[in-house]
Order: C-alpha cells, then sequence, then structure tokens
C-alpha cells in the first residue's frame, strides 16, 4: 500500500505512534554508542605493606597483588579505601551469594558491611553463617524505622555512619558481583571526572513475568534520556540512577547530606542523583553488567507490587506527567496492533519494527532472549496497569506496601 498523508483519526494515532517510535530508536542507537562501560578489569597494583590498608582480605591472602602487575595505581600508592554497604531486609533467597562474591573481592583496600534491617526470616542467621567464613565482614542490626523515614534511604543512612572508607558502595541485597568488580570500580573513577555513578546490572530473568517487564527499564535508560548528558549537563532533570548499585566519592555524599537529604522518598536513587547534580558535581549512568547481575523479584507479584511502589513516585508524584507517560505507552506500542488492519497499516508497522528493534537492540546489548522482540506491546500494557496501580497505591490511606511496611503517602516526598 503506498504510503498517503494521514486523512483519519486511524492514520494519525499511526502516524504519531511511528515517528514517535522512529526517534526513540535513534536515541538508543545514540546511547549504546555513547554508554560507557564498567569494564571487567585486571588487578590492580597495590603495596599490601601500606599503612592504613584494611580490607577483608589481610597482606599474603588471595587478592594482595606483586609489583609490575598492571592497574591504575602505581606500586606503593595508598589506593582509596572502599566501603561496601549493603541493606538486608528479608533476603534470605540472595542474601548469602551476594556477601560471599564481595567478600572474595580480588582488592585488598576495602569493607563490606551488611545491615540487617528487622529481618523476619533467616537473613540473620545466614549472616552470621557467612561471618564464620569471612570474620572481617560486618554485621550491624538496623535501629527502628522513625518517622519520616523510607526504610532503604534509613539503612543506607545507618550503613554510611558506620563506614570507614573514602569511597562508599551502596548495593542491594540481590546482586552478584564478580571477583573483578572493584578493581573494575576504581579504574572507571581513577580520571577523577566521575563525583558518583551508579550501574545497571545484568538482569536474571526467571519468570514470564520477568522477561516481559523488567526490560521496560532499560527502555527507559536507553530511549528516554541522553546518557552523556546525564554527565555533562547541569540540568537537573537529565539525571537518572539504579539503587541496585551506586557507587559515591565519601565527600560527595557527605556534601549532599547522604541520604537523608531523600529520607523520605520511596525511590531514593533518583532523587539522590539529582541532588547530586543540584549541588554541582559529576553524576554517570554506566553500563555495569559485565560485573554484577541481579534478580530483581521472582515473581509476577513481586514485579508487580515492586514497580507500583516506584512507578507514580518517581515523578515526584507529578499525576499530569505519569498520565501523558501511560497514555504514550498505549498509542506507541499498544495501538499500532489493531493498525495493521486499518489503511494505516505502513505506520503501524514501522512503529511495531521500531518497537522490535529497540527491544532486539537492549537483548543483543545485555544477553536477553531475542524473543524479546514480540514483547513491547505485551509490556506495555503491563506497564500501564502498574501506573495505574500506583497512583492508587499513592493516594489510598495505607499507601504502597513493601517488605511487611507500609508508607502513607503524606510520609513520602511531594517537593
Amino acid at each position: 500500500m503506498p504510503l498517503l498523508p494521514p486523512t483519519s483519526a486511524s492514520d494519525i494515532f499511526a502516524l504519531i505512534a511511528a515517528v514517535g517510535c522512529l526517534c526513540l530508536l535513534v536515541m538508543c542507537l545514540w546511547n549504546m554508542s555513547q554508554f560507557r562501560t564498567l569494564r571487567r578489569a585486571g588487578s590492580l597494583t597495590v603495596d599490601s605493606d601500606s599503612p592504613g590498608e584494611r580490607g577483608v582480605h589481610s597482606p599474603g591472602e588471595r587478592g594482595v597483588h606483586s609489583p609490575g602487575e598492571r592497574g591504575v595505581h602505581s606500586p606503593g600508592e595508598l589506593i582509596p579505601r572502599i566501603s561496601i554497604l549493603v541493606p538486608a531486609r528479608n533476603e534470605e533467597r540472595s542474601i548469602r551469594a551476594c556477601v560471599t562474591s564481595l567478600c572474595e573481592q580480588n582488592d585488598t583496600n576495602f569493607e563490606v558491611i551488611v545491615l540487617n534491617d528487622g529481618s523476619t526470616d533467616t537473613t540473620a542467621e545466614i549472616l552470621d553463617d557467612v561471618q564464620r567464613q569471612y570474620p572481617q565482614l560486618r554485621i550491624v542490626h538496623g535501629k527502628p524505622l522513625p518517622d519520616g523515614w523510607v526504610g532503604k534511604s534509613w539503612a543506607c543512612q545507618q550503613l554510611s555512619d558506620y563506614a570507614l572508607g573514602d569511597e562508599f558502595i551502596f548495593t542491594d541485597a540481590d546482586t552478584v558481583h564478580d571477583t573483578e568488580m572493584l578493581t573494575s570500580v576504581r579504574v572507571m573513577t581513577s580520571s577523577g571526572d566521575i563525583d558518583a555513578f551508579s550501574i545497571i546490572p545484568h538482569e536474571e530473568l526467571g519468570s514470564f513475568a520477568e522477561h516481559v517487564v523488567i526490560p521496560m527499564v532499560h527502555v527507559l535508560y536507553f530511549c528516554y534520556v541522553p546518557n552523556n548528558l546525564i554527565h555533562t549537563a547541569k540540568n537537573v532533570s537529565i539525571s537518572a540512577a539504579n539503587g541496585q548499585f551506586f557507587w559515591f566519592r565519601r565527600s560527595t555524599y557527605e556534601s549532599i547530606g547522604g541520604h537523608r537529604a531523600v529520607q523520605n522518598s520511596m525511590v531514593e536513587d533518583v532523587f539522590l542523583a539529582r541532588t547530586v547534580k543540584q549541588a554541582g558535581f559529576r553524576l554517570a549512568l554506566v553500563d555495569g553488567s559485565n560485573v554484577v547481575r541481579c534478580r530483581m523479584y521472582t515473581s509476577a507479584r513481586d514485579v508487580t507490587d515492586g514497580f507500583s511502589k516506584n512507578l507514580f513516585p518517581a515523578t515526584n508524584y507529578n499525576l499530569p506527567l505519569t498520565v501523558i507517560f501511560l497514555l504514550h505507552l498505549l498509542l506507541f506500542y499498544v495501538i499500532p496492533l489493531p493498525l495493521l488492519f486499518t489503511d494505516a497499516v505502513v505506520y503501524a508497522c514501522v512503529a511495531l519494527a521500531s518497537a522490535a528493534c529497540i527491544r532486539g537492540l537492549i537483548a543483543w546489548r545485555f544477553a536477553m532472549p531475542l524473543w524479546h522482540v514480540f514483547l513491547q506491546p505485551v509490556t506495555a500494557v503491563w506497564a500501564f496497569v502498574i501506573g495505574i496501580r500506583s497512583i492508587v497505591w499513592a493516594y489510598s490511606p495505607t499507601g504502597p506496601r513493601w517488605k511487611g511496611r507500609s508508607y502513607p503517602t503524606n510520609r513520602t516526598t511531594r517537593s
């Protein structure tokens, strides 16, 4: 069918979807070429006898390297101490693998601190067992949640108060880290042009719900935010972060007020990123899938609940913006399907093909199944439902519930 000017409502909808999806595809291709990558690096050269050097490994243990090995620091140079900080609440499924991978880092100047945030499952027992294998592991027990705080921010703030390092890594308890993760971080930050960065890890996907919904996060990162501008632009609104792994220079973290600055935010990573840029520091979002993997959720209910608690708060409870975002999901990714059977078939095909290319690029980059190219319409519908649910939760008397806690909306950020 020849490509004709739009003359009907279906033509107009299809044209908007086609142009929109093509623009998003171009943005995705651009970001694919611009994204920094946290690459799996070789071992650092360090002087294991440097004064003040402390960590999970002592001199002579695995992880201490001889002079002459390659690294970003010269022999004898005291490298910054990194505090790896893990908040944990009811994480019996994943906490052992996470903490073990952190204690096994091929580095000599770091500490691992885990805060047990009132877990009611076997998290505490598992941590005690891991500590018997790694005595240098520090386990602390969280204080009761004060009014005006969200659980994760409170746990992270307490962890920072215990930390002794020059740099902080806040990482979730459902992550697993390559033994070269810290080395890769040191290489990434050695140039001194980053004050805080977070990563996109490799997301392990099991259930169908995980395959459908979780890659939408990657679509947002690659199609809706120019990645290089996160680092270079001063505009606070051009920010993005992922709380699964967030690195800070200690001086940066303390200058912005730590997690106290976002104490009542359900999406502390997003607002920490904005706070970093607002204070004039340099922020980055990088591809860390080579060195960190994560199983975020394991069931349809967890996927839906987890994103429902975050979507509306991520817009700072901006109802018009959220509604526009949800409607655009339907317009770009769903409405073209029935339009395949109308005179707007060409525009509809362009929209659907562009969406499939986006999912294909993301699947290729992050080692996801290629059959994801067919999922974007289903993803959009599920995300729409999550968005409506997120709005309803926010205006309900109890607010969203997560890990046994409820967060009424008047306790969360609306600045």
